[in-house]
């Protein structure tokens, strides 16, 4: 993570382990997130971790999206790579990418949802 504060919305992306799934959504909640897409997941780490018997690990976790404004999604980010030692091999990543200028979303509909402007309609 950087000190950079994403200036309007960004998309807030949690790849995390199954058992971190609900602290992960606390932490957010706590920063007064809402409305989250919650997609379940499977990976192999690279490098691939072995486990017994030959069996390659393939963890289960689940990703987790969030459209919030910049500044929330970056402090959100920040509390779950660090409370959730989400940077440890085979814990999830949390991070945040900018949403203004994707395509098939407009602008005024997700800044009436951050509460930053009229809607589309309006």
């Amino acid at each position: 993570m950087t000190d950079d504060k994403p200036q309007g919305a960004s998309l807030l992306i949690a790849a995390v382990a199954d058992e971190l799934e609900e602290a992960a959504l606390a932490i957010a909640r706590e920063e007064g997130a809402r409305g989250v897409t919650i997609l379940p997941s499977r990976g192999i780490g690279f490098p691939e971790h072995i486990t017994f018997f030959g069996v390659t690990y393939r963890g289960i976790g689940v990703v987790m999206l969030w459209v919030l404004d910049g500044e929330r999604a970056t402090r959100i980010a920040a509390r779950m790579n660090r409370e959730l030692e989400l940077l440890r091999p085979f814990q999830g990543l949390a991070f945040v990418a900018p949403v203004d200028a994707t395509g098939g979303i407009d602008p005024a509909a997700i800044r009436k949802y951050l509460g930053d402007g009229p809607g589309p309609s309006e």
